[in-house]
């Protein structure tokens, strides 16, 4: 395959719409949420005494147990429906 002269004259056309919206929007509101959830976090691991991980494994406990709770539930409804 031979690399023409009109292929390294052309400009790309730049990124498509998707990946701009991702770029500049998605991706820095996921780093945000991410660095402030870690700063809460630091914090009340500062005010508890209580390390970080033993935070986060306790926050997500919960969630888990959530869940479950509402699948369970959800599941039971959908039983008794039919």
């Amino acid at each position: 395959m031979i690399v023409g002269r009109d292929y390294l004259l052309k400009k790309p056309a730049g990124p498509s719409a998707p990946k701009l919206f991702l770029d500049t929007k998605l991706v820095p509101l996921a780093a945000n949420l991410a660095g402030s959830l870690e700063v809460a976090l630091d914090r009340a691991s500062a005010r508890t005494g209580v390390r970080p991980a033993l935070l986060l494994a306790g926050a997500a406990g919960v969630a888990s147990y959530a869940l479950v709770g509402l699948l369970r539930r959800r599941g039971r409804r959908a039983r008794h429906v039919r």
